[in-house]
């Protein structure tokens, strides 16, 4: 394996990816049109929408590429059996609390924002269970626990993938326009028959959207590449921020001008899903690989602030919800500016969610597999 120092701008990326998640589900409550969301503020603006519309297509497909990228030398150093019971200290045991304990009442502020007669007890015991079964944000981390449990069988079992050396591999063009090609079919399939936020569980074990899955493991492979071909090493692949930001800022003012023709149309043509497939995917892909480059070349640093982020991203990730809504919730009748309101719900999430990771989960040890230290593993 190729010799490498920690990838910290990897990790500063995904610390950062969290806190566009936290932005993400702050900016929903005040979206124009919102109606799915926990808590849902008289006080709207379009821009919100706007907003949502843009952060909502990379955050997670970021995600599962970085997890990927560091789950096969993670799986070298330590091997399969230590790699499995690992994630499943790591990731299962928190998730199963979240959704037996935590969803539960997140769900709950959708009926206490709208004042529906039924308390929390009664609504865990029954409508939980039935229409209002969700697992909020924690669907993450029960499909990222699949993926890395299917890849610990897949290594076990594959003589070559544990032989397989990592090599030094510069993708073309060719890589990134057949990868947004497959990206973009797995993407049109489902979404001849569901909408692309449509929501679905298996079973109560798994929540996810369909019409994403095939985008997100496919970014979870991706990752599997890039790392095996050396991407973004001294002698690897290094993209050019410059390229990658312009074709970012494309894609994404054109996936928002085709999202809003596309409302016009009546009828879910094949062209509104060719086309929204294509343009999500384009600058899915343009926003991963610009926002590497730029991290890479400008924030690549363990500096206090991006050390902590970085530290306590999945804290933070884990956390926000139940800071996040009962904030939303206290701040609808408060008369503030949209504006105003939106940064400071985001900013205090940000904060409170921060210092409850550092000061209470990384201190207390609640949570072992949230309060261990992330292991270090050089790339």
């Amino acid at each position: 394996m190729l010799e490498s120092t920690r990838m910290h701008f990897l990790d500063n990326l995904r610390a950062f990816v969290v806190l566009l998640v936290i932005a993400l589900h702050g900016f929903m409550n005040y979206m124009a049109y919102a109606s799915d969301c926990y808590v849902v503020d008289r006080q709207n603006s379009i821009f919100f929408t706007l907003l949502v519309l843009l952060i909502d297509v990379p955050i997670m497909p970021i995600m599962f590429f970085i997890a990927g990228y560091f789950a096969l030398p993670s799986l070298r150093k330590s091997g399969g059996r230590v790699f499995l019971r690992e994630k499943l200290m790591r990731l299962g045991i928190p998730w199963a609390i979240a959704v037996l304990v935590l969803a539960p009442p997140i769900a709950y502020m959708t009926y206490l924002s709208r004042d529906v007669p039924m308390g929390l007890f009664e609504f865990w015991r029954t409508d939980f269970w039935t229409e209002m079964y969700e697992q909020s944000v924690y669907w993450f981390l029960g499909i990222l626990l699949f993926m890395f449990l299917v890849l610990g069988f897949v290594y076990s079992l594959s003589g070559r993938l544990r032989a397989a050396p990592q090599r030094v591999s510069i993708p073309s063009w060719k890589t990134f326009v057949s990868f947004a090609a497959v990206m973009s079919a797995g993407f049109l399939l489902p979404n001849l028959w569901r909408s692309m936020d449509d929501w679905m569980d298996v079973y109560y074990l798994f929540v996810f959207q369909p019409v994403r899955l095939p985008v997100y493991i496919g970014y979870f492979v991706l990752g599997l590449y890039a790392y095996q071909h050396a991407w973004f090493t001294a002698d690897g692949y290094q993209p050019r921020p410059g390229c990658w930001g312009l074709g970012c800022i494309l894609f994404g003012l054109a996936y928002l001008g085709f999202r809003g023709w596309s409302l016009s149309i009546e009828e879910p043509l094949l062209l509104v899903g060719a086309g929204t497939g294509i343009l999500f995917n384009a600058f899915c892909l343009a926003s991963l690989i610009a926002g590497v480059a730029v991290f890479q070349q400008k924030i690549n640093g363990a500096g206090f602030f991006w050390k902590s982020q970085a530290a306590n991203s999945y804290g933070i990730y884990y956390l926000h919800p139940l800071v996040l809504d009962p904030l939303a919730y206290a701040l609808r009748n408060v008369s503030l500016s949209v504006f105003l309101k939106a940064v400071l719900l985001v900013s205090l999430t940000i904060v409170m969610s921060w210092g409850l990771s550092a000061l209470v989960l990384k201190k207390v040890h609640l949570l072992p597999g949230i309060s261990a230290p992330r292991p270090a593993i050089g790339r």
